[in-house]
C-alpha cells in the first residue's frame, strides 16, 4: 500500500521546482495572450488586468499572405507532421532491421554514412536543393515539404531503430522462417510490432522537428497556401509594429495540438522512451 511520507512531500516539491524554467514560459506566453491590445505589455509578469479572448479569435482568422487562415495553417502542419511521421516509419524501420540484421562491412559502412547525416548541417545543401525542388515541380507544394523533411529526419531514425533492433533477439525471427515465412512477413508481423517503443521515440522526436521547423517551411512553401503554423506565426510580426498580444495567441494556438496530444500519450512516450535508453 502506498504511503504519502515526507520522502514523497520532498521529491514533489523537487519535481515543481524542476518544472518552474518550463512552466514559466508558458505563463508569459498566456499572460501577454490574454492582454488587450489597448493594454500595455509590459515584462509579461503582470497578469492582464481585463483578460480577453479576443486575441484568440483575431489570431485564429488571419495568417500570413499564402495562408487563407490560421485554420489552414494548421491543417497545413498536421498534414504535413503526419505525412513526414508515416513515410519515416514505413523507410526507416526496414532500413534499420536490414542494418541491425547484416553483420556485414557494407551494413557497417551504410550506418556510418547515416550517422554522419546527422552530424552535417542540412543548411549546406539548402541551396542545390532549392533548385532540385523547383525543377522537378516540387516547390511550394506538401508532397515536396515532406519529402525533404523526410530526408532530414531519416538518418535519426534510421540511428534509433538500429539501436533497438541490434538488442532483439533473433529467436522468434529464425523459428519463423524454418516454419516457411518470408522475410517481409518476418518483418511486419514479428519484427515490427517489437519495436514499438522505438517507433513512438521516433514518432515523438521527428514528428517535434517538423511540427516546430520554421527555417525549411519559409524557404520551400513561405508566401503560399501550404504554409505551416511556425511561418503563420512568423506572419504576425510587422516590420515597424508588433501586436504582441496577436502574436502570443498564435504561438499558444500553435502549442496546444502539442500539449493535449502530450498529455494522452504521455505514459506511452515514457514507455518508449525507457525501452530505447535500456534496449
Amino acid at each position: 500500500m502506498y504511503r504519502y511520507t515526507r520522502w514523497s512531500a520532498f521529491r514533489e516539491v523537487g519535481l515543481w521546482l524542476a518544472a518552474l524554467p518550463i512552466l514559466f514560459p508558458l505563463y508569459l506566453i498566456l499572460t501577454v495572450a490574454l492582454k488587450p491590445a489597448t493594454e500595455p505589455t509590459g515584462s509579461g509578469l503582470e497578469p492582464p488586468a481585463h483578460p480577453t479572448l479576443h486575441n484568440f479569435s483575431g489570431a485564429w482568422g488571419q495568417a500570413g499572405a499564402g495562408t487563407e487562415s490560421f485554420a489552414g495553417a494548421l491543417m497545413n502542419s498536421l498534414l504535413t507532421t503526419g505525412g513526414t511521421v508515416l513515410l519515416l516509419v514505413l523507410t526507416a524501420a526496414p532500413a534499420g532491421y536490414v542494418i541491425a540484421r547484416r553483420g556485414s562491412k557494407l551494413s557497417g559502412l551504410v550506418f556510418g554514412l547515416f550517422s554522419l547525416g546527422m552530424i552535417l548541417p542540412f543548411q549546406l545543401a539548402i541551396i542545390p536543393l532549392y533548385d532540385v525542388m523547383v525543377r522537378a515541380g516540387l516547390y511550394g507544394t506538401r508532397i515536396g515539404l515532406i519529402l525533404i523533411y523526410t530526408a532530414i529526419t531519416l538518418p535519426l531514425a534510421i540511428f534509433l531503430y538500429t539501436g533497438f533492433l541490434r538488442g532483439v533477439p533473433e529467436a522468434y525471427e529464425e523459428a519463423a522462417l524454418v516454419d516457411g515465412a518470408k522475410p517481409l512477413r518476418v518483418f511486419v508481423e514479428i519484427v515490427f510490432p517489437q519495436a514499438a517503443p522505438v517507433t513512438g521515440v521516433v514518432t515523438v522526436l521527428c514528428g517535434l522537428l517538423v511540427w516546430n521547423d520554421f527555417f525549411i517551411a519559409l524557404v520551400f512553401v513561405g508566401n503560399t497556401n501550404r504554409e505551416t503554423l511556425p511561418v503563420a506565426v512568423y506572419s504576425f510580426v510587422g516590420r515597424f509594429s508588433t501586436q504582441w498580444p496577436l502574436v502570443f495567441a498564435a504561438a499558444s494556438i500553435a502549442l496546444a495540438p502539442v500539449i493535449v496530444l502530450y498529455g494522452f500519450m504521455q505514459r506511452w512516450i515514457t514507455r518508449g522512451f525507457a525501452s530505447t535508453l535500456h534496449g
